[in-house]
């Protein structure tokens, strides 16, 4: 008899934040999973109550009030299995970005080959690198001794040497290694991930069992051609995770009531990116990007490769890697109101500091989406130096963050996903408004049919479908002439001008052919034109054509710059 797969019902979801805990309540509707509700309330794992296990209480109650379930017994416990009468869920999962600031020491052998892979790790890991030492450092024994302890990592990726290959290069680096591990105060000596030659594993997990734990992972170079992240991946997230349960209280304690254990949120929405990454066009790839707090996420997936990035960047405690890595004037150019400079960097150190706060004024709302767009350049830049994006085409672009949901209209978060990412060709943008993207990608590894279907629903939003034009046409001049036709037979037409902004009117959910005639010589999708029509879907703000150039360079002049900074947020608006 075959398993019905609709008989995990109730599901609840569990999204533990640096700044908020939010939850997520799924269930079958007329035969299909969807997004029933969903509450957040403010984290607690930091003071003055300094247990998480208050805010996942008060996130559970406030879904119950919402949806007039019960989830929680007389006695505060969470109901699992469900039951007859309909109280309790069937299913609890949890992931979490609310992961302490770990510092991750790196060593291998060659820098184009296992440290190469070995930053790849790293990167993708909330993790940050406080330190590299590889065969080629030129630095004195006692030098580099003395610069893993001053660095006092939390981690240590040991990688090298390919299958039976590197024997005694791996031996000098773990003798340093191990030596810094018997300098290092006992309560203080880091874990240590061994991720390389396997011909070497059992003697360096000898070598190092005793002063610390250690893991032993798939070489992440078996070849020097060949390359495996993915095993040691689940290694070091595992170690992250274990890092995690000793700073943050209470994360632990939920560990029994989780149909699996706890997820880090980075990958579980890389796992969501990866599952679009095979649906869409195989010559651009689907980008996934995250703005949180703390961090932001960076997915790229399509049929072939995929890739995951984290940067310490974010609107909350991440805002000041941004402001470290920033010119004010690269932030404050995006504003649409005359700003002293000083008056931007106060309100974003502000933000820093509280990140929960809502913008009050039109002004802080400016300033943050402003603050977003050079998260996304940002982002962008370290994708292209990293060799991450193989393309800047993307299909679809998939946004999250409670920057360009709280308060922001569908407009102003277009613009500022645009300005930030400046993608070419013809990009599908959609907004994840709920934030449930990592929670999918977590429940995916339990009922993969839930994830499928709410990803399909109206749990995300459509923004645009974005056609971008690029030319060499004067600004003001028309470069094409685009027409939409409609299914009911209607069409509507507009011309596209240089360095503007055109809105053709099509709602979410609704598809149409779209003509477009090129005026000037222009170039989309690395073609000069598209000869046949192009089927595209709707989204809140239509069908949007960008012809404002890439790289977008903003007027020099402060009132030119305004001025068409309204006039783009006012096309999007009135579509």
């Amino acid at each position: 008899m075959e398993e019905n797969p609709l008989q995990i019902s109730t599901v609840v979801g569990l999204e533990i934040g640096s700044i908020n805990t939010r939850a997520f309540l799924f269930d079958v509707v007329e035969e299909s999973y969807r997004l029933i509700a969903s509450a957040v309330t403010p984290s607690t794992h930091i003071e003055p109550v300094f247990d998480i296990g208050d805010a996942i209480f008060e996130v559970l109650s406030r879904l119950q009030d919402v949806t007039g379930r019960v989830f929680l017994d007389h006695d505060a416990n969470l109901i699992v299995p469900s039951q007859p009468g309909g109280e309790g869920i069937d299913c609890l999962v949890t992931t979490t970005s609310c992961v302490p600031d770990l510092k991750l020491a790196i060593f291998g052998l060659l820098n184009e080959v296992s440290m190469d892979s070995a930053r790849k790790l790293a990167n993708a890991s909330y993790a940050r690198i406080v330190e590299a030492i590889s065969i080629n450092d030129h630095r004195p024994y006692s030098a580099q001794l003395d610069a893993i302890v001053a660095a006092q990592p939390d981690l240590i990726l040991f990688a090298g040497g390919t299958d039976n290959g590197a024997n005694r290069s791996l031996q000098r680096i773990a003798d340093l290694i191990s030596t810094a591990l018997r300098v290092l105060p006992r309560s203080n000596r880091p874990p240590v991930l061994f991720c390389g030659n396997p011909a070497l594993a059992d003697p360096m997990r000898q070598l190092f069992e005793r002063h610390t734990k250690v893991r032993v992972a798939d070489n992440l170079r078996p070849s020097l051609q060949e390359e495996v992240l993915e095993p040691a991946e689940l290694e070091l997230n595992e170690m992250i995770v274990e890092k995690t349960y000793e700073k943050v209280g209470g994360l632990q304690r939920i560990v029994p009531l989780c149909s699996i254990s706890p997820r880090l949120s980075n990958h579980s929405f890389h796992r969501v990116i990866r599952f679009l990454g095979q649906k869409y066009d195989p010559a651009k790839g689907v980008l996934g990007v995250d703005i949180g707090a703390t961090y932001s996420v960076a997915s790229y997936a399509n049929r072939v490769t995929s890739t995951l990035n984290t940067f310490h960047l974010g609107m909350g405690e991440g805002m000041a890697d941004v402001l470290q890595g920033s010119k004010i004037q690269e932030i404050s150019q995006w504003l649409d109101q005359p700003v002293p400079e000083d008056e931007v960097r106060d309100y974003l150190w502000q933000r820093s500091l509280y990140p929960n706060s809502l913008a009050s004024s039109p002004l802080e709302l400016s300033i943050e989406l402003a603050a977003a767009r050079r998260i996304l350049q940002l982002i962008m830049r370290e994708l292209n130096l990293r060799d991450a994006c193989p393309s800047t085409r993307f299909e679809p672009i998939l946004m999250s963050g409670s920057v360009l949901t709280r308060t922001a209209t569908p407009a102003q978060s277009l613009l500022a996903i645009l300005d930030g990412i400046q993608p070419q060709g013809i990009s599908p943008v959609i907004l994840d408004k709920h934030g449930v993207a990592a929670t999918l990608g977590t429940l995916a590894e339990i009922t993969p049919l839930l994830s499928v279907q709410v990803l399909e629903s109206s749990a995300f939003t459509n923004l645009a479908t974005v056609v971008n034009i690029t030319s060499r046409a004067r600004r003001g001049v028309t470069v094409s002439v685009a027409r939409l036709d409609y299914s009911d037979g209607h069409t509507a037409e507009v011309e596209v001008k240089q360095g503007s902004i055109a809105v053709l009117p099509l709602p979410s959910g609704s598809k149409a052919q779209l003509y477009l005639k090129p005026v000037r010589r222009t170039e989309i999708e690395e073609v000069d034109s598209i000869a046949e029509p192009v089927l595209v879907n709707g989204g809140v703000c239509g069908v949007v054509l960008d012809a404002r150039g890439r790289p977008l360079k903003m007027p020099a002049d402060e009132q030119h710059r305004i001025a068409l900074l309204k006039e783009w947020e006012s096309l999007l608006n009135h579509q």
